[in-house]
């Protein structure tokens, strides 16, 4: 059993292995006039325009329900100066007021005020914020990325994630869980990737629910869980010699576990009241 593979081996092994994003790539870097990390490129090659991500936080281009690729916060801040242009009204709000200050500079001052992202997604759900990567930190193969939650103070982010790498695992974890949408499984039906119920255990305590995962060759604690945006742990595992994705999510005790293959897909539901927080 694999618990480590990438985002990208991931999605190679799912059928998705055809290099069509060169082109798209470019046009960002251009556009931009940037340069883009080593793990972004290796990735988008790949997931240009991909189904799996059509509702998800991470922005390839063809989604629901339009077209959505990476550009400059500058620009965000930009548009919504411009939108301003001759409301301005005293006294000025602490957000407004940067706003204010912002267009009365040239952009090449910017920077002294605040720090400029390249932004690659958002957040599908509720459409509140921006992930994004420091504009500075775009020359490292692998670098952090931060979380702006939109129409608030432009010089707040957070860090989401110490690694590009560790944020689109996530997001795909997210996607194959069908934890918000089914999106990822109408587009590995395409593929010839099936999702049905296997197993369905309801209230049984956690040697109960080992075992069952045990049977499936399943270590539970080398599983590596990420929390997705609303709060549910969600997570991944690959059975190599089975050509079987394992992905579920955690919720209130409840343990949703979805085996994923092109013969025999299984679905396994553990319900039970008592489960302790070191297994999570």
């Amino acid at each position: 059993m694999k618990y480590d593979l990438s985002a990208l081996e991931i999605i190679k092994i799912l059928g998705y292995n055809h290099p069509v994003g060169q082109k798209w790539l470019e046009k960002i870097k251009l556009k931009n006039q940037v340069n883009l990390p080593v793990t972004y490129c290796n990735f988008m090659e790949f997931a240009v325009d991909c189904p799996l991500f059509h509702t998800s936080d991470l922005w390839v281009g063809k989604m629901v329900p339009t077209v959505y690729k990476p550009w400059m916060f500058y620009e965000l801040i930009q548009e919504t100066i411009d939108d301003r242009k001759g409301l301005w009204k005293s006294p000025l709000s602490k957000y407004e007021s940067l706003l204010y200050e912002l267009s009365q500079l040239p952009r090449e001052q910017w920077p002294e005020k605040l720090d400029d992202y390249l932004l690659i997604g958002s957040d599908y759900i509720g459409g509140i914020g921006y992930f994004g990567i420091r504009k500075e930190d775009l020359h490292q193969d692998d670098p952090p990325v931060y979380w702006h939650l939109d129409g608030y103070d432009f010089t707040s982010w957070k860090l989401e994630d110490e690694k590009l790498s560790r944020f689109l695992l996530r997001v795909l974890y997210d996607s194959l869980s069908c934890n918000d949408y089914d999106t990822a499984e109408g587009a590995l039906e395409k593929m010839g990737w099936r999702y049905e119920e296997y197993f369905d255990i309801e209230k049984e305590d956690w040697a109960a629910s080992k075992a069952v995962l045990k049977k499936q060759g399943i270590a539970f604690s080398k599983l590596k869980k990420y929390n997705s945006n609303n709060g549910i742990k969600i997570y991944c595992c690959y059975d190599e010699e089975k050509n079987i994705f394992y992905t579920g999510i955690i919720d209130e005790g409840e343990i949703l576990l979805s085996a994923i293959n092109r013969t025999e897909a299984e679905r396994i539901f553990i319900d039970f009241e008592n489960l302790e927080d070191s297994f999570l």
